[in-house]
């Protein structure tokens, strides 16, 4: 068993583990120099070995304690019959086919890459889904409009959601059914455009959906599963913290430390560094370190970011982080 299981399973483990939310990518030399080969990241994403060698890369450089699988949360409404492209400077675009039907056979590079990286490594696995609000997020709005998002766009697609959350809902638990089958060992729930609702909203587009998907996972298989209701309130992340059989909450950097005794007793925490203190001119790095692993001295933490790795990210200061988590 590794320190990272351990500590998913509510176990305290000296050193804490410690991995980052997409540590595969933009900040490695080794993943730019296979960009470069790739027109379209959508075509990375659907080849077999690029997801193995990608996915591997962070754990060969830093030894990290999880491996997160090298994929995005729009091959769930890929899969689901909407057409998908990441344009370079632009982000994700997607055509969305609002009968969504989810098919196995658009997922089976990522199923074959997922037993790949089985085959090469002991390193646990996570695999990971969008919520279904954030991956409607992303299929109902577009770019200009998810970046200045008012509360009056989401209610004006009141009725469009809820007559779609639920189909999303199913897509969402068929593609954690297919990385379950392929070998994963834990599954993330990235709910990151929940900081865009209210109250009533977010416990129905966000908790509701969560509860269903948690139950059909641990049907299958009683895999550890971790969720990330990003940048919603306080009230709305104790909420979440109290969903029956979530494992563990990730923490976005804007969450108060001095309230996380107000959250679930029995949860796993994980986060929540800002991801702009492993940049170079950081002079603060230690001392974030430091509050964060004593915020959770007593506690079940495995050590992550509070959001993604940002492209700029220094190699050396990741090392130096790694090297200060890990002499405790």
């Amino acid at each position: 068993m590794s320190i990272f299981i351990d500590t998913l399973k509510g176990q305290k483990t000296k050193p804490t583990p410690v991995w980052l939310m997409r540590q595969a990518g933009r900040h490695l030399p080794e993943y730019i120099s296979i960009r470069k080969q790739f027109g379209n990241l959508m075509d990375m994403f659907l080849d077999p070995l690029t997801i193995l060698e990608v996915s591997m890369q962070p754990v060969k450089r830093y030894g990290m304690d999880a491996c997160i699988v090298f994929s995005d949360i729009l091959i769930t409404p890929y899969a689901a019959g909407s057409t998908v492209s990441f344009i370079e400077g632009e982000g994700p675009a997607v055509k969305f086919n609002e009968n969504i039907s989810y098919n196995l056979e658009k997922t089976l590079p990522l199923a074959t890459g997922i037993k790949k990286i089985k085959e090469n490594t002991d390193v646990p696995l996570i695999g990971f889904a969008g919520g279904a609000w954030t991956t409607l997020f992303y299929c109902l709005y577009e770019k200009n409009e998810r970046q200045k998002l008012k509360f009056e766009d989401v209610l004006k697609k009141t009725s469009q959601i809820d007559n779609l959350i639920e189909q999303m809902t199913r897509a969402i638990i068929q593609h954690a059914e297919m990385q379950i089958d392929s070998g994963i060992d834990a599954f993330q729930i990235f709910e990151s455009a929940a900081g865009h609702l209210d109250d009533e909203q977010f416990n129905k587009w966000c908790i509701q959906p969560t509860k269903k998907i948690i139950e059909s996972i641990k049907k299958i298989k009683d895999i550890p599963i971790i969720g990330f209701p990003r940048n919603t309130k306080f009230v709305c992340y104790k909420k979440y913290s109290n969903i029956e059989k979530l494992d563990c909450i990730t923490l976005d950097y804007n969450f108060p430390l001095d309230k996380v005794n107000e959250l679930n007793d029995n949860i796993v925490f994980q986060g929540n560094l800002d991801p702009k203190h492993l940049l170079k001119n950081s002079q603060n790095l230690n001392q974030k370190i430091e509050e964060i692993l004593f915020a959770f001295r007593e506690r079940p933490h495995i050590f992550n970011l509070g959001h993604g790795v940002l492209p700029a990210t220094s190699i050396e200061k990741v090392e130096q982080m790694l090297l200060q988590i890990r002499s405790k």
